[in-house]
């Protein structure tokens, strides 16, 4: 399949069709704490899973910006939907700096979905040919409809662990088959129940040279602007459309409670409420205010390219920081706007607030990145190699 010809524009149509098949599993969605088989086949074959493939293997190749509008139109319609779309398409990305016949053989031509995690928690011991892998990795995000694995380890020869060239340990990216992988039923959760990011091991699996990559610094297979920019600044920009749509969404809910709601001891409706009124107003802005600096700071990030400085990497992640702040913040405005009818599960405040909470617990939208992108400003260096 192929959707090397298509435009954001085309996604973001899609996307709204695409909402009334989420809206009609989003029971499901929260219950099974995963995409149901028939949405989650929907999404791959729309290609919803591949929106970061390179155009030489069929993929769209969109944008950072327009990356973050197709996903930010998924997660108003469902938090979890988005959040699988965006990890899924991160991994995509990874097409541009594995060598063609590895990624023919992983992507088949953008047929293939990969799950995993960044977190370097799993170990790769120098083998012939390649390396011998065992770990145990969290936030596999989107497993139980992936076709490929993929962790972060430290190299070992032998018992002697590697380093890289400025001394730190040298760390691989290896992706393995998911027959190979033991999923772990662990994803027990308040927000995002639906990306099913559940824990996943390896013991002593072989991972072919091929099948791998330097971490966090890989050469660039595929020419192109997407492949050239920094490689975890561009990953931390993936999730941001989550806790935009999510955000939206809630102000969606509850204008649309206001319009019948009224509070106990008062016929008059929650709408007509001055208070009401204002803080529809408040989050309005805090909102547009996040998105509109989030946009600013990836045009200048992607019209920069290869010539991207730290400040322009540091502007992103606060951006990214200030997004997951806001979208929380705009959450918890409106679920104690929607009074004792936010407290059920039926009412899609509730879900708006936990799955925004949980979309700001992740690294690239933490309030970690406020402390990192500080350090920058004032001349210093970002104290993380996640950078």
């Amino acid at each position: 399949m192929s959707w090397s010809q298509l435009s954001a524009e085309h996604f973001l149509r899609a996307a709204d069709r695409l909402a009334r098949s989420i809206l009609a599993e989003r029971d499901a969605i929260e219950q099974h704490r995963s995409l149901p088989p028939n949405l989650a086949h929907e999404m791959r074959e729309a290609g919803f899973f591949s929106l970061w493939l390179p155009k030489r293997f069929g993929g769209p190749e969109l944008s950072v910006a327009d990356l973050v509008r197709v996903v930010e139109a998924v997660s108003r319609a469902d938090g979890s939907a988005g959040w699988c779309a965006a990890i899924a398409t991160s991994y995509s990305r990874l097409a541009g700096y594995l060598a063609e016949p590895s990624t023919h053989e992983i992507f088949r031509d953008g047929a293939s979905v990969l799950a995993g995690t960044l977190v370097p928690t799993g170990r790769a011991e120098v083998a012939p040919g390649g390396y011998r892998v065992t770990g145990r990795w969290s936030f596999g995000s989107g497993i139980g409809h992936s076709d490929w694995v993929l962790g972060v380890c430290r190299v070992f020869s032998g018992d002697t662990p590697q380093a890289a060239a400025d001394g730190s340990p040298e760390l691989r990216l290896v992706i393995f088959p998911k027959a190979e992988t033991e999923v772990l039923d662990t994803w027990h959760v308040s927000g995002l129940r639906g990306t099913g990011s559940h824990d996943f091991r390896v013991k002593d699996i072989f991972v072919p040279e091929a099948r791998t990559m330097v971490w966090a610094t890989p050469v660039p297979t595929t020419p192109g602007r997407l492949y050239a920019l920094p490689v975890m600044t561009v990953f931390s920009t993936s999730v941001a459309g989550v806790p935009l749509g999510v955000a939206r969404a809630a102000i969606d809910a509850l204008m649309e409670l206001a319009e019948s709601k009224a509070s106990v001891g008062s016929t008059q409706v929650l709408r007509d409420k001055p208070a009401i009124q204002a803080e529809i107003g408040r989050a309005e802005a805090i909102l547009r205010s996040a998105r509109a600096f989030l946009f600013e700071a990836i045009q200048a990030l992607w019209d920069a390219g290869a010539d991207a400085t730290l400040r322009d990497r540091a502007l992103v992640r606060l951006a990214l920081a200030n997004v997951g702040t806001s979208a929380a913040q705009v959450a918890d405005m409106m679920y104690r706007a929607g009074g004792s009818a936010s407290l059920y599960e039926g009412c899609r405040l509730a879900r708006c607030w936990r799955d925004a909470h949980a979309a700001a617990q992740h690294l690239g939208l933490s309030v970690a990145n406020y402390e990192t992108a500080g350090r920058v400003m004032l001349g210093m260096d970002p104290g993380t190699t996640r950078f």
